[in-house]
Parts: structure tokens; sequence; C-alpha cells
């Protein structure tokens, strides 16, 4: 399930939020992504902010002081905490994404990102060349 590998630690800012303050957070907090959520009510997503939507706001000259709703991408892609991974890579790939927003009963759960999937995948295998290197076939672990 999605939902099991999403951060659920979520950026948000509001639509009015300055595009530099959306740009500072993504840098302090390490994130991609910043979901645009709704004043009055916090779980509910009304837009996304992309490094992508920053860069270009910059290299055009955009006043970084305008409101980063002026930015964002307002049809946002979202996933339901118990699709599964392989759907997330098909909408990663359909959509040329690297974020998605997952919801949980219609309400903002958390993002998850290519690089979740890949970093839990190259776990996985890490674990998996492991066993098949240390134990020999027969022996129990």
């Amino acid at each position: 399930m999605i939902g099991d590998y999403a951060k659920t630690d979520v950026v948000k800012a509001f639509p009015t939020t300055p595009i530099r303050e959306v740009a500072k957070l993504m840098a302090e907090r390490r994130v991609g992504l910043v979901v645009l959520v709704d004043p009055r009510q916090q779980d509910r997503v009304v837009g996304v902010v992309s490094e992508r939507d920053v860069v270009k706001a910059v290299a055009f000259d955009a006043d970084l002081n305008s409101p980063v709703d002026t930015i964002a991408t307002k049809n946002v892609v979202t996933l339901d905490y118990g699709e599964n991974v392989a759907k997330a890579a098909e909408v990663f790939k359909k959509y040329g994404i690297r974020h998605v927003v997952v919801t949980k009963d219609g309400r903002l759960y958390g993002v998850l990102s290519i690089r979740d999937i890949i970093r839990e995948e190259a776990i996985l295998k890490e674990v998996a060349e492991y066993y098949e290197w240390t134990f020999e076939p027969g022996m129990s672990a």
C-alpha cells in the first residue's frame, strides 16, 4: 500500500504564502514539494508547488513576493492510501512527476516521492542480496 511508504510530515503552505517563503521552506525542510491547503480546512488540498515550479518562477523573473498560488499546480494528482505501489509508479511515469499527494478518506494523508519508492526497492534488493550471499541453500536463517 502507498500509505505504508508516504511521508506524513507534509510541508504545507497557504495559497497566499509568498513564493520566496515557499522556496525557503523547501530548502529548510529539504523537500521537493509543498502542498497548498485551504486555510479553513487544512486537510483539503488546493494545489502543489514543486521545485520545478520555483525554478521556472526564478528563471522567468516572477515577483518572488507574489502569492505562491500564481505558480502552483491546481489540478493535483492524488492517489488513495490503499493503492498499491505499482499504481504510483504508473502515475509518476504517465504525468512526468516526482511526487504524488496521498489521500485517505478524501483528506490529505501524505506525500509519496519517486525517491521513496526507489529507496525502498534498493533496501529490499540489498537485503535479498545479503541473504543470498550469506546463507547457502538449505540453511535456515
